[in-house]
């Protein structure tokens, strides 16, 4: 079977000539080989049956910077921007002069490839709604949403039947509202500014939907749907996850399947409070399935209870496993995860998330190696 047949069964719950093995990859491969991209796991990872996620068109001001105030692409919104140093960070501060009033934020982005590692995150140090009452200023900072998506079709082509291409798209709260406004700031909004956040909740769902239906409507066949600001790791109840993301998680489910497409839900955090919502709510892979001690995922009493709704994919630890473990630890955490899950299908098996630089390449080979000898189905 080609690499695309094998995912394609997993998802039908078929039981394929092997179970599909599609780890998170990307820093692992920055860090090998400088760059992340498609044809370069191509090239050096032959037994991978890729899952690949093309980033949205349209740009996400809420999350990234361009080079100059002149690239924002906002129409009746003046931007201006600086950017200095401090220490070893660059600052990047911002104000958007909008038709509403203003938006300022302030960014402290830290150094690659050193103490804070390969690729850090930057930290948000003022955040663009700051006060309740300047949300009506937001939805001048989304830019129009682009139709078009030349780079989703040119990884299908470079893909071929080596595997599957996914259109990544946000949760309203993943990169969006959790950057506008810090996620501890939204947490007391539920409790204390109601009406506030649930406005501003509403606003990027609309726009996370919008983006959605652009990349169904531009051929996307599956969807990377990417929701771990909303985890239980994040903060959230499972009470708050039922009342106020599942709606609209149902939302993004029955959007991309009245397209015929596929949906992928990720999660690296903990999900035993919340993925029986999830599966639930329709979704076709649910990953990454973290186990203890970074996660609390129980890959067997899962496939007992959600395997028959939805494929399971992911699994193994990146860090204590793969990254600090041994040959010897990968094989038998492969193999038991195997024992649990890939009875009828449905199971594609991975990572809790991507593989990092620094993993010893005898441990990238053993956990390539044992997931080919103890994921084969009888005939």
């Amino acid at each position: 079977m080609t690499g695309r047949e094998r995912i394609l069964a997993a998802v039908r719950h078929e039981e394929g000539d092997r179970v599909p093995v599609s780890p998170r990859v990307h820093a692992w491969l920055y860090g090998e080989y400088g760059d992340e991209r498609l044809e370069t796991l191509l090239e050096h990872l032959p037994e991978m049956d890729p899952m690949h996620c093309v980033p949205s068109p349209t740009p996400n001001y809420l999350d990234g910077f361009p080079d100059d105030a002149g690239d924002y692409d906002l129409p009746d919104v003046t931007v201006e921007q600086t950017r200095r140093r401090e220490g070893a960070f660059t600052v990047v501060e911002r104000t958007f002069h909008t038709p509403a009033g203003d938006l300022s934020d302030t960014t402290r982005i830290p150094p690659p490839n050193g103490e804070y590692g390969l690729l850090p995150n930057p930290v948000r140090k003022r955040h663009l709604l700051e006060e309740p009452d300047h949300l009506e200023r937001l939805p001048f900072l989304f830019p129009p949403v682009r139709r078009e998506h030349p780079e989703l079709h040119r990884a299908r082509e470079l893909m071929g039947d080596r595997g599957v291409v996914l259109a990544w798209v946000h949760s309203a709260l993943d990169h969006m509202a959790g950057f506008a406004r810090s996620m501890s700031e939204l947490m007391i909004d539920y409790y204390v500014h109601r009406p506030f956040f649930e406005e501003l909740l509403a606003l990027c769902h609309r726009r996370s939907l919008e983006e959605l239906g652009a990349a169904l409507e531009a051929g996307a066949e599956a969807v990377f749907g990417s929701w771990y600001f909303n985890s239980l790791s994040a903060g959230w109840s499972p009470a708050i996850f039922r009342e106020v993301f599942l709606p609209q998680l149902r939302d993004h489910v029955a959007l991309t399947h009245r397209y015929g497409a596929l949906y992928d839900y990720y999660d690296d955090g903990r999900l035993a409070g919340t993925m029986e919502m999830i599966a639930d709510a329709g979704v076709d892979v649910l990953e990454t399935c973290t186990p203890p001690p970074v996660g609390d995922f129980d890959l067997e009493h899962a496939k007992g209870t959600i395997g028959d709704r939805t494929t399971l994919k992911g699994y193994v630890d990146l860090l204590y496993v793969v990254r600090q473990g041994t040959p010897e630890l990968i094989d038998r955490t492969v193999r038991r995860a195997m024992e649990a899950a890939k009875r009828g299908g449905g199971f594609i098996i991975g990572s809790s998330d991507s593989f990092r630089d620094g993993t010893p390449p005898e441990n990238i080979r053993a956990y390539f190696r044992a997931c080919l000898d103890y994921g084969r189905y009888e005939a």
